[in-house]
C-alpha cells in the first residue's frame, strides 16, 4: 500500500510540473513570457530595453549580473534570444584559452572584447515555436554554463 502511494505521490507531482509547461506560439517569445519564466525558477528579472529599442532582460546566477537580448522582433514577440555576460578581469585573456573554452563547450561560445576581456553568450532559438519547458531548458545550460566558465577563466 505504501509503494502504490507513493507512486501516485508520484505520479502527481510530474501531473503538475508537465501542467505547468505550455506552449509558445510560432513566431518567438515575448520579454513577458521569459520573465515569467525566469521568476518562476527564482530568479530576478527586470525588463530594460537595448540601444535600438528591442525589449532586454537583466537578471543574475551564481552572483554574476547578465543581460538577456531578443532579435529578431516583430512587435513584442522575437524569434530568438541571447545570454550575455562580459567579466572584467585584471589580466588580459588569450585567445588559446579562450579558443580552449569554444573546443570543449557545445551551448554556449567565448570571444575576447576590445579590452581582452571574456564575454559569454549562449543563442536560444525559439522561431518555430517552443515549450516554457524548453526555455527553462536554456535557461537551466545557461544557469550551469556561467559558473563553469568563471571557474575556467579563474574569476
Amino acid at each position: 500500500m505504501r509503494g502504490l502511494m507513493i507512486a501516485a505521490g508520484l505520479a502527481l507531482s510530474l501531473g503538475a510540473t508537465q501542467a505547468q509547461a505550455r506552449p509558445l506560439p510560432a513566431g518567438g517569445v515575448t520579454a513577458q513570457e521569459v520573465i515569467e519564466v525566469l521568476q518562476a525558477k527564482g530568479y530576478r528579472a527586470q525588463e530594460d530595453e537595448d540601444g535600438i529599442g528591442d525589449p532586454m532582460i537583466r537578471s543574475a546566477t551564481d552572483g554574476v549580473n547578465y543581460n538577456i537580448y531578443f532579435y529578431g522582433c516583430e512587435g513584442a514577440r522575437c524569434t530568438s534570444i541571447q545570454f550575455t555576460v562580459a567579466f572584467g578581469m585584471n589580466e588580459p585573456m588569450t585567445l588559446d584559452r579562450i579558443n580552449a573554452w569554444n573546443r570543449e563547450m557545445r551551448f554556449s561560445r567565448a570571444y575576447l572584447d576590445d579590452e581582452m576581456d571574456p564575454v559569454l553568450e549562449m543563442d536560444v532559438d525559439l522561431e518555430r515555436g517552443a515549450t516554457t519547458e524548453q526555455l527553462e531548458s536554456g535557461i537551466d545550460a545557461w544557469a550551469a554554463g556561467v559558473p563553469a566558465f568563471k571557474t575556467f577563466i579563474d574569476f
